[in-house]
């Protein structure tokens, strides 16, 4: 399997600017030397976990085979052809400032489960636009037979820019399970050893604040995906939303969703034990409220990430601090009884920050 595809010492670059963890925004900049923006499009995908394929239940936290439209300039338009999508999405973006170039993210549904032939015509379509540089494709991990990753490989030889942001919430098969993905995390690793083959880089989508998953186990997912080489994340914590199975739950007593402050924490965990060259694309989801039950707080991106910063600035710890999987060379030789107690009481100190 191939090492992570992102360029260390653009992420270097970003550290020595002061930088608390390896934003996207600041890697592309840097590497490519432009502003890019991301266009959501809507492809009319639906999800096998939805119509039959897989199961007509779905995740417990989707609503309405996976749809759910949150951009208030897209609304208008997400019913119409492709290209007008993206003429309309590109314009309302370069009108606002957002950047100089635009990646078109299919993000609604499962955006591979076409039959391959429509698959290609829909990227194609997406790439026509002269400010379109590339593809970033919401799926799930479980719906990228070789014959997609090899048409995702082609626009790659092309010099277009292609990522796949997968779907995986979570690496422990026991939370894949309760919140019914119906899929393991095999599935997840597959993908990035497929993607990498052809040069294309990973996203895992990651959701904080999953039905019986401790604290523990969100940073142990942070410790895994460094170790498989993702090279991105997005963070998010768990909406409830209206017509959902969790919502049932949630209205019953059943489920607790997160305090802000909790969130706040949990991410600032995240981030120290996640490999400082993992790409953060995320720390919040930005969420329709008229189909929002629950947190009660505002998981808007641009309201929590100040709030993540501060909490890592008030720790004097950034992305990676905690990040370790073995012990240096230096460290091998068998400490004596008296050192034993000293190590001990600096791993308690350490180990106060993840509370279970």
């Amino acid at each position: 399997m191939k090492n992570s595809l992102v360029d260390r010492r653009v992420i270097d670059s970003i550290y020595k600017d002061g930088a608390p963890y390896s934003s996207f925004g600041a890697y592309w900049r840097k590497k490519y030397g432009y502003k890019v923006f991301k266009i959501p499009l809507n492809a009319q995908f639906t999800c096998p976990n939805w119509d039959g394929r897989i199961s007509d239940e779905g995740c417990i936290f989707c609503p309405s085979f996976a749809r759910q439209f949150t951009y208030e300039s897209f609304r208008d338009v997400m019913d119409k052809d492709v290209r007008e999508q993206v003429r309309h999405q590109v314009k309302h973006y370069k009108e606002m400032g957002a950047g100089d170039k635009a990646l078109v993210y299919l993000a609604f549904g499962t955006n591979t489960y076409k039959p391959l032939g429509e698959l290609k015509k829909l990227f194609d379509a997406c790439l026509e636009h002269k400010d379109v540089v590339g593809l970033s494709i919401g799926t799930r991990p479980d719906c990228l037979p070789d014959e997609v990753f090899d048409l995702l490989g082609s626009y790659v030889k092309k010099g277009k820019q292609v990522w796949l942001e997968i779907g995986t919430q979570t690496v422990h098969y026991h939370t894949l399970e309760r919140i019914q993905r119906r899929h393991g995390f095999a599935e997840s690793i597959r993908v990035i050893r497929e993607a990498h083959k052809r040069d294309i880089p990973v996203l895992f989508f990651l959701i904080q604040g999953l039905p019986y998953e401790t604290p523990a186990e969100t940073v142990e997912t942070a410790r895994i995906v460094s170790a498989l080489g993702v090279d991105a994340v997005k963070l998010y914590p768990l909406v409830v939303m209206k017509k959902t199975v969790l919502g049932k739950q949630f209205n019953e007593g059943d489920y607790r969703p997160l305090g802000m402050s909790e969130y706040v924490g949990l991410t600032a965990d995240f981030l120290e034990n996640l490999s400082r060259y993992v790409v953060v694309q995320r720390l919040s989801k930005d969420c329709g409220l008229e189909s929002k039950l629950a947190p009660d707080w505002n998981t808007y991106r641009l309201v929590i990430g100040p709030r993540v910063e501060k909490e890592l600035k008030r720790r004097g710890t950034r992305q990676g601090d905690k990040f370790n999987l073995t012990l240096s060379a230096d460290e091998l030789v068998p400490l004596k009884p008296s050192e034993t107690k000293i190590v001990r009481r600096e791993k308690q100190k350490d180990s106060k920050s993840v509370k279970i």
